[in-house]
């Protein structure tokens, strides 16, 4: 109702007392109704609304300062790890004619980068043109975050759905992908990887047993013969597979994440006798862990190539060449915080040997090559540990009139006796910084 003038003899109304009786604070000039209420009606006693909401309101707040540089205020932040970080007021130097973004990192300080932070709590945004902030500052602050990792976990190391997984004995995995909290790999352990697995961990991975990668690419086929005439020469599969009339080619681990099979032998008899073309030896499988928090090796990671087999002449007389040794095969760390490889650890990712001969004048087979190691963490540390990554050895000849199978190739060139040797694999190791 519109405002009540009081005059001598004004009745005083059943309206005016409800509306007076609850009162509005909108400003409005009506009876009952009040001006709006602003920070200085509020209290300031601790506790209170205003005092509250001003500590909340504020916290790691970014503001701009004189030239290069901004202040901000102080608050609390939890850190990857689960710790509490209480960061004080301060004041941070910003790049100039840059994009400038401000945050507080891994470690619980407030810092500045030109790059979009990966892994960190965003603050804030400050643009600069020649010495001088340029506009208004980006308030970038999230608001009842739980952890700031939250987005960089489904990168590295999954959900964790699995919970975690401790081996004290020996098990297989042949379901290709897994993901855990922690995964740990006791002392005198042994885990047998089927063909291949991409194990994803939330938090930390610690192998202080052995993980044995087995061999699941096919190298060319072996088999028994009375024929006459060259009979063999298979390729290997995978795409460095060796063959009977070319090496296995080396390849990044990105086109497929295993090893190349060796290529099989020749063989060739009379009517009078049989005899048998040697198959090629196996490509190494691939290992990937990938994790959220740290990777610690003390134990043993095994990706061997297989060794081609042996020629072999039945009955009578003729020629069986050696099959091409596989390749090495893939051990893949991935690790958003760290990867330690210790000194008593061992990564083995050798070629395969290629087989001997038999038979009148047969080379033996050419060796696999290397496999490959790779590291990619924020810190990777492999001082003092054994990474083998060397091809494998060629087959004994009986002589040079007919050649051996040709071996895979992967981090390194499979080898062909007679001709180009085969190389040694890789070890990549690659250093990002996680808040960018």
């Amino acid at each position: 109702m519109s405002k009540t003038t009081f005059v001598n003899g004004t009745t005083v109304t059943a309206d005016f007392l409800n509306a007076i009786n609850n009162p509005t604070f909108d400003g409005q000039d009506l009876d009952g109704h009040n001006p709006k209420i602003t920070n200085d009606d509020l209290s300031n006693t601790a506790g209170q609304i205003k005092p509250e909401w001003t500590t909340f309101r504020d916290a790691l707040k970014v503001s701009a300062s004189s030239g290069l540089s901004a202040t901000y205020t102080g608050g609390a932040a939890t850190l990857p790890n689960g710790a509490i970080a209480t960061i004080t007021p301060g004041t941070i130097s910003l790049t100039d004619n840059a994009t400038n973004y401000i945050y507080v990192n891994s470690s619980g300080s407030v810092v500045a980068s030109t790059s979009t932070p990966l892994l960190g709590i965003s603050l804030a945004k400050i643009v600069t043109v020649s010495g001088a902030i340029s506009g208004s500052v980006v308030d970038l602050r999230p608001r009842f975050m739980v952890s700031p990792r939250q987005e960089a976990v489904r990168s590295f190391g999954g959900s964790g759905g699995e919970g975690d997984y401790t081996l004290s004995g020996t098990a297989t995995f042949d379901q290709g992908e897994y993901y855990f909290q922690n995964f740990t790999i006791q002392a005198g352990a042994t885990l047998t990887i089927s063909g291949g697995a991409h194990i994803y961990v939330a938090r930390n991975a610690t192998i202080a047993g052995t993980i044995n990668v087995n061999t699941p690419i096919s190298g060319g086929a072996g088999f028994s013969t009375s024929v006459a005439g060259n009979i063999g020469g298979l390729s290997g599969a995978g795409p460095g597979g060796g063959s009977g009339s070319g090496t296995g080619q080396a390849y990044n681990y990105v086109l497929t994440r295993h090893g190349s099979g060796g290529g099989s032998g020749f063989c060739s008899c009379n009517a009078s006798s049989s005899g048998s073309v040697a198959g090629g030896g196996k490509g190494g499988g691939g290992l990937t862990i990938e994790a959220g928090g740290a990777i610690l090796v003390t134990g043993a990671i095994n990706a061997k190539g297989g060794n081609g087999t042996s020629g072999s002449i039945i009955t009578g007389t003729g020629y069986s060449t050696g099959g091409g040794g596989g390749s090495g095969g893939l051990v893949l760390l991935k690790s958003l915080t760290s990867i330690t490889i210790s000194a008593t650890a061992n990564i083995d990712v050798r070629g395969g040997n290629g087989g001997d001969g038999a038979g009148i004048s047969s080379r033996g087979g050419g060796a696999g090559g290397g496999g490959q190691v790779v590291l990619i963490s924020p810190s990777n540390n492999t001082s003092g540990s054994t990474i083998l990554l060397s091809a494998g050895a060629d087959g004994t000849d009986t002589g040079t009139a007919v050649g051996g199978g040709a071996g895979g190739g992967f981090g390194g060139a499979g080898g062909q006796k007679g001709g180009a040797s085969a190389s040694s694999g890789q070890l990549i190791l690659r250093n990002f910084i996680p808040v960018g």
